[in-house]
């Protein structure tokens, strides 16, 4: 039975704990259950915080560890849940925490993290020159506080040196039953996902993420230019022509642009126009080929191009996800 020890922390999100306590106590037991089958649960799972103490959500939720983490002396698996969605609260960590995440690692422990559950591996130190990712929301901060991190915001779940994360909300489950399938195997995770109703496969996060341009920055010509693009970017256009609207010469307009906005004119502009057909899809069940001349591409094929790069799936995909009006 391999021994799995859930990290909470006082601003852990509940429901994150409690749906990793859930799928792991179900492999073995809940489906062989049903089907009449010996009960033969796979996990012996255990709830740890850094003292042991009762951690206080709300007036009316408490949840008690099993131990501290200086009584967890072997363990198969950390699982550390979403540290919560303040984001003032993500750090600094305490480095009793921190240096016991390391032990484990070091003597060969797999260590998962999902959604901001995330920066406290990075806090550690473990995650320097691995893959990664987290929630698409916090990709930003993330990549600003540990720029070391190879961060791929793209995935839903990464592995690397026995260091597993995932993406923000659901992708806490599917981190679960990804895991479920490496410690026993794929039919026991399939089972699980069949309990919980949930379809499998799901590798990518972009669907998901949306497209917030910056303007919290201290350029005003390249907001000017950020404007312009906002109520203009379903025309054809060039960008000396916009470079010129806001008084620069092409070249020190991308660079400025780039450094202002973390995106080149060119994929600032795609961003934007697929936000807009994103938004569409999900409202009307007007065409794709309209909706594609409507953000300013002719071409639909260069369009779809465009939308699977940025979105990880096709137009009419995404309209099968988030536009129930056209199922």
């Amino acid at each position: 039975m391999k021994k799995i020890s859930i990290l909470i922390l006082e601003q852990s999100l509940p429901s994150g704990i409690v749906s990793v306590l859930d799928v792991f106590k179900m492999a073995g037991a809940v489906w062989d259950k049903t089907r009449g089958f010996a009960v033969n649960p796979l996990f012996d799972i255990q709830i740890v915080s850094i003292d042991g103490k009762p951690v206080r959500y709300s007036r009316s939720l408490e949840i008690k560890p099993d131990k501290s983490i200086f009584d967890v002396k072997t363990t198969d698996l950390i699982m550390v849940p979403s540290s919560g969605y303040d984001i003032n609260t993500l750090g600094p960590y305490p480095g009793e925490m921190t240096d016991w995440l390391v032990h484990h690692h070091v003597r060969g422990t797999r260590i998962a993290a999902g959604c901001t559950g995330v920066f406290l591996l990075a806090e550690a130190g473990i995650l320097d020159g691995r893959l990664a990712t987290t929630h698409w929301g916090y990709v930003d901060l993330f990549r600003q506080r540990y720029p070391h991190v190879l961060m791929n915001p793209d995935q839903m779940i990464t592995e690397d040196s026995n260091l597993f994360c995932a993406g923000g909300g659901s992708a806490g489950i599917d981190l679960c039953l990804y895991l479920i399938e490496r410690c026993c195997d794929r039919k026991i995770a399939n089972r699980c996902a069949k309990i919980l109703l949930l379809e499998r496969g799901r590798d990518v996060q972009p669907s998901f993420a949306g497209f917030y341009p910056p303007m919290h920055h201290q350029d005003p010509q390249i907001i000017k230019a950020q404007n312009w693009i906002e109520t203009h970017s379903s025309h054809t256009f060039c960008l000396d022509d916009l470079a010129s609207l806001v008084g620069m010469g092409l070249r020190n307009f991308k660079r400025r642009f780039k450094n202002a906005t973390g995106d080149s004119p060119l994929v600032y502009v795609q961003k934007f126009r697929v936000e807009s057909a994103k938004t569409m899809l999900e409202k009307k069940s007007t065409g794709i080929e309209d909706i594609a001349r409507q953000v300013g591409y002719d071409d639909i094929g260069f369009f779809r191009k465009v939308f699977a790069r940025y979105v990880g799936i096709s137009p009419s995909l995404y309209r099968q996800k988030f536009n129930r009006h056209c199922i």
